[in-house]
């Protein structure tokens, strides 16, 4: 059978396979238009079952008399409605005093994160002072392995500390 326009196919592949159309133009030697059942869309060949059924209809002809001639023979076509147009609301300026207000809610949440000078002030000596140092045991998995830990001592000056540490130890056994 050849495939001409009017001929009804059968869609084998795709999202439309299993759905009657008719041939409404042939594109090229392997894509035709197709519409009825399906979508109305460029096909390959190739995914197209012929019937010997036809109708007639013109080279590209609209999709209301491809509904009515497939009408005739008995099939339904798919009934798509265009999706009413709406406007895109436009962006409008902020007004100087609404800009004030944003910037004033901006420095509010830097200053949420930010360290308070006089607590910063505090923990840089804290971290100076020796008296920070101090040694903890705690419980590890591993049993037996208990290990001194030093907090809030920054690394260069954690370097330093270790090794008077390690001679206190030497000293006490």
């Amino acid at each position: 059978m050849a495939l001409e326009i009017g001929r009804l196919v059968v869609k084998t592949a795709g999202r439309d396979a299993g759905k009657k159309a008719v041939i409404v133009d042939i594109l090229d030697h392997k894509f035709v238009l197709l519409d009825g059942e399906t979508r109305r869309r460029k096909c390959n060949i190739m995914h197209l079952e012929p019937i010997n059924q036809s109708v007639k209809l013109a080279k590209n002809a609209s999709h209301s008399e491809v509904a009515k001639a497939l009408k005739e023979v008995g099939i339904e076509t798919l009934q798509t409605k265009p999706k009413p147009k709406t406007e895109r609301a436009k962006k409008k300026r902020k007004t100087p005093e609404q800009l004030k207000v944003q910037k004033e809610e901006k420095k509010k949440l830097r200053n949420v994160f930010k360290p308070k000078k006089k607590e910063a002030a505090t923990t840089l000596e804290a971290k100076a002072s020796p008296e920070v140092k101090h040694e903890h045991t705690h419980d590890h998995p591993h049993e037996g392995h208990d290990h001194a830990h030093e907090h809030n001592a920054p690394a260069a000056e954690k370097s330093k500390e270790k090794k008077p540490a390690a001679k206190k130890a030497v000293k006490k056994e």
